[in-house]
């Protein structure tokens, strides 16, 4: 995969003595739809994190757009720019509206006019249909609507890459749809995506690959069909027998 846009090569991760990450080699190419899944505790969510570098690696190399994240020559707020980040708890900023949530990092971060960055915002909250919010504040939005707001929030900084860390998790069930429903529309615009989740009908419909963890480890990585179909671990085949209620 030579056009890798993120690459993780001999990746370890301990906290203490107990290590989260073991030997992790892992690629994603540009465009490409990744889906990470795996029991709780498999290490998911610190590789998924690890990619922005909000969690530091103990061992190994991780190379994202080009750039060596932990080089003192990178600009990690420049590789974060172009990284979005969907997170299980929306992470908004309760004192903002939900408008200014959105605009307040093109501002900062892209250095945008308030109109400018205003306008921008107004285009993304009418594609995930939150115009009519625009004004109102985070207390105010179910929890659908506010992680339709943080990837409108992510999207807003124009990035090559979202990784969203296991975004519907903390919804309702019937919220769950709608977010999945704008995924689904990012994964046809081009966006390399890396996504822990685990929504299987969605790993299933709308990734190229799926990955599959446990105990910090990937243990099998392959297309959808192939994974459901016939994983070839039975550690797989167990985890999806519990998932799987159908």
């Amino acid at each position: 995969m030579d056009n890798a846009i993120i690459l993780m090569e001999g990746v370890e991760k301990y906290y203490s003595d107990f290590q989260a990450l073991k030997n992790i080699n892992f690629k994603v190419a540009q465009g490409e739809i990744v889906v990470i899944c795996g029991p709780s505790g498999s290490g998911k969510s610190t590789l998924i994190r690890c990619i922005n570098r909000l969690e530091d690696i103990s061992g190994g190399k991780i190379v994202v757009d080009g750039f060596d994240i932990y080089s003192k020559k990178t600009n990690l707020n420049e590789v974060r720019a172009e990284t979005g980040m969907v997170f299980q708890h929306f992470n908004l900023f309760p004192h903002l509206t939900i408008l200014e949530n959105i605009s307040v990092a093109q501002r900062k971060v892209k250095k945008y006019v308030r109109a400018q960055a205003d306008r921008e915002s107004m285009k993304l909250l009418e594609k995930m249909g939150l115009a009519h919010k625009a004004h109102g504040y985070p207390n105010e939005l179910s929890g659908g609507q506010k992680q339709r707001v943080a990837i409108a929030r992510s999207l807003a900084m124009k990035p090559k890459i979202i990784l969203f860390d296991e975004p519907t998790s903390a919804l309702d069930p019937e919220m769950i749809g709608g977010v999945l429903d704008v995924m689904r529309e990012l994964a046809k615009e081009n966006f390399t995506i890396v996504c822990v989740t685990h929504e299987m009908g969605f790993a299933k419909e709308v990734s190229d690959r799926v990955v599959f963890m446990d105990h910090g480890e990937i243990v099998e990585e392959g297309a959808p069909k192939d994974f459901f179909s016939a994983p070839k671990t039975q550690r797989a085949r167990r985890f999806l027998q519990e998932v799987l209620v159908h």
